[in-house]
């Protein structure tokens, strides 16, 4: 029979998207130590603005549901080729019955477009995006999406509506249509999802990548 280790050792490195997003959360059976997270400017010429949020949430069931954040920093501003050492040291996340942890950050910069429709092809993995103003991206660009509701097959049979991109990651301009600067429409690879079909619902933005994160944790099994 396999023995899970006591202790476990992960990195998380993910693009700082617009808005808000679950960065990590202490799975079940386990309370975790953030050794270090730093946030770095990839953008050109940019000054983006990052928050950085513990977030504690009840799971009491007189009180279930409330949450409670803690801010480290908030809005920090990061210069060209700079980066923020938001934690070097520790910062212990619990999970318990009565309570669940999680970090959460936040972004705020600038060429972010809302999107309006997408159109996703699940056999290529080619995702056509419209934006409802010029988007302002070239071929090869790196970027960010968010937020994007899509109604999909679930694997147990039926239908559901999930967010996209879980978890978050960047993307590269394959094409556009029409000059840079006018352009409402680019294609990027998304990635495969054999046998199951995405039609959009709702929702989205779209951004230059700006901002990157890395952070090391130390697992702890409490199980």
């Amino acid at each position: 029979m396999a023995i899970a280790p006591l202790n476990k050792f992960i990195t998380k490195a993910v693009p700082v998207a617009p808005g808000e997003q679950i960065v990590y959360e202490a799975p079940t059976g386990v309370s975790a130590i953030v050794l270090y997270a730093s946030v770095a400017n990839v953008g050109i010429n940019t000054y983006p603005k990052v928050t950085f949020t513990h977030r504690r949430k009840s799971t009491a069931s007189k009180t279930s549901g409330n949450t409670r954040d803690t801010r480290i920093i908030r809005n920090a501003e990061i210069p060209p080729e700079d980066s923020l050492v938001v934690i070097d040291g520790r910062l212990v996340l619990e999970r318990s019955a009565l309570l669940r942890d999680s970090i959460i950050i936040s972004g705020i910069q600038t060429g972010v477009v809302d999107i309006n429709f997408v159109e996703y092809d699940h056999t290529t993995g080619i995702t056509t995006v419209r934006t409802s103003t010029p988007h302002g991206f070239g071929v090869n660009d790196e970027i960010t999406m968010s937020g994007i509701a899509f109604s999909c097959a679930s694997y147990t049979g039926g239908l559901t509506t999930s967010i996209f991109p879980e978890p978050q990651r960047s993307f590269v301009v394959d094409g556009i249509t029409g000059p840079v600067g006018t352009s409402l429409t680019f294609t990027t690879n998304a990635g495969v999802v054999s046998g199951i079909g995405h039609t959009y619902v709702s929702g989205g933005k779209a951004a230059p990548l700006q901002m990157e994160l890395i952070m090391s944790i130390l697992e702890n099994s409490t199980t």
